[in-house]
């Protein structure tokens, strides 16, 4: 509650500033109607341009990618630029009839005509000390004119005759083709015209010209130009657009021609390269009598293997071959005792040998059986067998010198053919190095064919892939002044000045408003408050519980003398002083009432069978208010809540303290009054009628509060 009542406190200077609130709103809205109505309006006008896609076209728009290592990759960033260009805008302006400005003077402001003027104005000044400076203009009734220069000289004329001026000549001619359209536009006026230099003109334009993209990822150019007059803004705007649509046609034909002759060039120089490529591969070839390098290497490495694998196998039947000759060599004393093994040896006469020998043993075993060894027939046997082994022997070697001849031939074979891998890294690099430079020059040759076809379709195409989506167009609602913001802003602007007064003014006013102000700023005691009482019963009805509560606080008892007192007359002091005595009166007690007028009036003293309330003088009239305080039993001073400040009630302390002043208290009256401003010239001169009526006729005939 305690935090809704500070909050209350904080907001009720609101209440009474309320018209000084109005004041200021009223005052800032009307100045900002007055700015609207004397301010120059700026309209806006917006053209469109979609910028082709790098899959469009003919040739898909990347011949100058390609054949530009370092194009910027941020194609709609460049192409703003672009627009923003001098080039361009100098361009533009070539199409355009910006040069001369021609305004209309008015009483309240002057306004560009542009295209509806009504007469033209041609220049012959070969000296630029008038360029941005205004000639003015008059035409009277009878189409006579009166032309001042900007060096107050001044020539009078007709339409369509030159005037001559220092330094050239003026030819100003009707614009019949306007006043045909419009027969009531008036002629007869006051009116201005400036010649404006180029650089000048391209600062203006380039100041109000806006380009951006609609979105980074969005290849849509928006193009606005902000302008007094709507025609001018997209008149500009087209004029632009239709540019930078010419240019880009003129830069593509442009580099599609530089484009071919380039290309044309190096495909000469290339072709010559790739031929030389070409002999030189096939001199090489023929030269070191390659076909296919990889195949016959692969080819010559398996006959090699192969070759490997029966020499391998010759040297086992060899060796086989050598130890069995050696074996049977060493046992041809013991032919019939040996085993040889003729495991190499299974052709059929091998065999056949064999098996005879072991058939002639077989016999020789059954005739020794019969016969002595010396018999004819075993002799017999023993030479057959003796001629087979020399047979079989013979054989033997005869084989084992067959396969050395075989081993040694595949053994001549095989180092031959590792001979032909003798250089082989060797000719693989040359020959890698030229086939990779006649590929390069292929690959360069073909490229360039590519670009050439690319760049005469570029060439041929009469188009551009850059599209207009939106013109600019006169609009009828300028953009600024914005009629909603500015009054808005006005309004808002005059509130913020209003509340800053308003608390400014109940600062500097520092008035205790409330209890609770007058407990903060004094230690003196607060011995009641007084609410704003009006007109009517609730005056008496107040007052009676007003007595009630100061006999119980003991301030009304018999014999005590009751001063009145209060800074200034505007305070309240005869209104609670009458109303008082009147409540005190209505309880059947003794009172005395008396007026304190100046220093000669009899201060008495007090009966301890009455109460005296005295009515001083204000304080700051005269010190003898002091000596009446000083012999009062009890002091109840008044103050106001919206006249008295806060100084006093420091001041009141100090006095206190510096006479020994006797119990001291404060009474608060009005309080928490927050009356409006309007009604506050009105009170403030009831209140003075009443404390007039009252000094006047000795009582108080109204209330000093009301």
């Amino acid at each position: 509650m305690n935090e809704l009542s500070k909050n209350l406190r904080l907001i009720r200077p609101l209440w009474r500033g309320l018209p000084i609130l109005l004041l200021c709103v009223g005052a800032a809205v009307t100045l900002a109607l007055q700015y609207l109505r004397y301010a120059t309006p700026l309209y806006e006008s917006t053209s469109k341009i979609k910028l082709a896609e790098t899959n469009e076209g003919p040739i898909h728009t990347t011949l100058l990618q390609s054949t530009d290592a370092f194009s910027s990759n941020n194609k709609i960033g460049t192409e703003v630029e672009l627009l923003k260009s001098q080039f361009l805008v100098d361009k533009a302006l070539q199409h355009l009839s910006f040069g001369i400005s021609t305004y209309r003077v008015g009483e309240i402001r002057t306004s560009e005509m542009y295209k509806q003027s009504p007469f033209l104005v041609t220049l012959r000044l070969p000296s630029h000390r008038w360029d941005d400076k205004r000639f003015k203009l008059t035409v009277g009734a009878q189409d006579d004119i009166t032309l001042e220069t900007p060096d107050k000289e001044m020539v009078i004329g007709h339409f369509g005759e030159p005037m001559h001026v220092t330094g050239g000549e003026v030819l100003i001619t009707k614009n019949e083709a306007l006043l045909r359209t419009k027969p009531s536009l008036a002629l007869a006026d006051k009116y201005e015209f400036v010649r404006h230099s180029h650089d000048q003109l391209m600062r203006a334009l380039l100041d109000r010209l806006d380009i951006t993209s609609v979105d980074k990822d969005v290849a849509v150019i928006r193009v606005s130009f902000r302008s007094a007059v709507p025609e001018k803004a997209a008149d500009l705007v087209n004029a632009l657009a239709t540019v930078y649509m010419a240019d880009y046609l003129e830069n593509k034909y442009k580099a599609a021609n530089s484009s071919v002759d380039f290309i044309d060039k190096q495909l000469k120089a290339v072709g010559q390269n790739l031929s030389q490529s070409e002999n030189a591969v096939a001199g090489y070839r023929d030269q070191k009598r390659i076909v296919n390098t990889e195949q016959e290497t692969s080819t010559e490495l398996h006959k090699i293997s192969e070759l490997k694998l029966q020499r391998a196998n010759l040297h086992l039947r060899l060796a086989t071959a050598s130890n069995l000759y050696q074996y049977m060599k060493m046992g041809s004393k013991k032919v019939l005792e040996l085993a040889p093994a003729f495991e190499a040896f299974n052709d059929p006469l091998s065999n056949d040998i064999v098996k005879n020998i072991k058939e002639l043993q077989a016999q020789k075993h059954d005739l020794l059986l019969r016969f002595r060894p010396q018999d004819e027939k075993v002799v017999a046997i023993d030479d057959k067998l003796t001629d087979l082994n020399a047979y079989l022997l013979e054989s033997i070697n005869n084989t084992r010198n067959t396969l050395t001849i075989q081993f040694h031939e595949i053994d001549s074979a095989i180092r031959q053919s590792e001979k032909g891998f003798v250089g082989l890294p060797t000719r693989e690099k040359d020959l890698a190095v030229l086939q990779r430079n006649f590929q390069l020059n292929e690959k360069l040759f073909l490229l360039l064919h590519e670009k050439k076809t690319e760049a005469e379709i570029a060439r041929a195409s009469p188009t551009s892939f850059h599209r207009i989506i939106a013109r600019g167009v006169a609009v009828n609602e300028p953009i600024a002044p914005n009629r909603v913001l500015v009054l808005a802003v006005s309004g808002f602007l005059g509130l913020i000045i209003g509340l800053l007064l308003v608390y400014l003014f109940a600062g500097i006013r520092a008035t205790p408003t409330d209890s609770n102000r007058v407990q903060k700023e004094s230690n003196l005691p607060l011995a009641t408050t007084i609410p704003y009482l009006g007109t009517g019963p609730q005056r008496v009805a107040f007052f009676r519980q007003l007595v009630t509560r100061l006999e119980l606080k003991g301030l009304l008892n018999l014999g005590t003398k009751l001063v009145i007192s209060s800074f200034t007359d505007q305070e309240g002091q005869a209104f609670f002083t009458e109303h008082l005595a009147a409540a005190l009166n209505a309880q059947g007690k003794k009172v005395r009432a008396i007026r304190i007028l100046d220093a000669n009036t009899l201060n008495p003293e007090v009966l301890d069978s009455e109460l005296m309330l005295v009515q001083n003088m204000p304080l700051e009239q005269d010190s003898h208010s002091l000596a009446v305080m000083h012999g009062a039993t009890i002091n109840l001073v008044l103050v106001d809540s919206r006249s008295t400040p806060l100084a006093r009630l420091q001041e009141l302390e100090q006095l206190t303290t510096e006479y020994q002043l006797p119990n001291v208290q404060l009474c608060l009256n009005r309080v928490n009054y927050q009356p409006s401003l309007l009604r506050w010239p009105w009170k403030r001169t009831a209140r003075r009628e009443a404390a007039w009526t009252f000094a006047t006729d000795g009582h108080a005939g109204a209330p000093a509060t009301a």
